[in-house]
């Protein structure tokens, strides 16, 4: 049986026209309101923090390369120079918005709900990094919006455990209209897909999977070759 395996892009540029893309897709598609969610690198981080100026630190990272998925979205120039914000500006909520009705916010938060209704009344709404961190206590409204929202473009490195706390590392990727693919770094450098989903999976359901991955695939690894992947991981906390 053919192995599947997925590419993760090799710069920010490519992560940036990957989701530019992927949006491009959704609106093809009549997708009204979409997310993406993406890793930010670190910059001017501690030892204690990586990102010691909060939302405004990342703002200040997110921006530029921004820039590259709002080309492709059809922002001229000057709307992509805007540095507009929803709420007060040191919550760095940015807000760009082009004039052929489509409306980019990162950083959104439940605070700024009703603006994002109204936005998304008259505009194709993509939100970049949402911060709308729900659980069993999170207002319907807020729940039924972000609900409501397509996640097309996603990518995040997974560390994961197997059997004896072994440490195995991952990717979960998602670029519209393809589904959200799980994959495990293999110890020749792939990246083979595990599993596929419609819908982001919990993390408790990636949990299961890559034990039980790592159950069988790693059943042979040697007690020098676990102990130096521990050791490994441990010294990269």
């Amino acid at each position: 049986m053919e192995v599947e395996s997925i590419s993760t892009p090799v710069s920010i540029l490519d992560m940036m026209q990957d989701a530019g893309k992927a949006v491009v897709a959704g609106v093809d598609a009549g997708l009204k309101r979409m997310a993406i969610e993406i890793p930010l690198p670190v910059t001017g981080g501690t030892e204690l923090d990586d990102w010691p100026g909060g939302i405004k630190q990342k703002y200040s990272v997110l921006k530029p390369m921004l820039a590259e998925t709002l080309k492709l979205l059809n922002f001229t120039d000057s709307e992509i120079q805007q540095q507009e914000f929803l709420g007060i500006s040191d919550d760095a909520i940015g807000v760009w918005k082009n004039s052929q009705g489509m409306a980019v916010v990162a950083f959104a938060t439940p605070e700024v709900l009703p603006q994002l209704q109204s936005l998304s009344e008259t505009n194709t709404l993509v939100l970049i990094n949402h911060q709308f961190f729900l659980d069993e206590f999170s207002a319907e409204a807020t729940q039924s919006f972000i609900d409501s929202c397509t996640i097309v473009y996603f990518l995040q490195s997974l560390s994961m455990k197997g059997p004896g706390l072994l440490p195995v590392k991952g990717y979960m990727l998602r670029q519209y209209p393809d589904p959200f693919k799980v994959a495990r770094r293999t110890d020749e450098g792939g990246k083979q897909v595990l599993k596929t989903y419609a819908e982001k999976p919990a993390r408790a359901v990636l949990d299961d999977l890559f034990y039980k991955d790592s159950e069988e695939r790693d059943k042979d690894l040697g007690l020098f070759e676990r102990l130096k992947r521990i050791q490994k991981e441990a010294s990269n906390i």
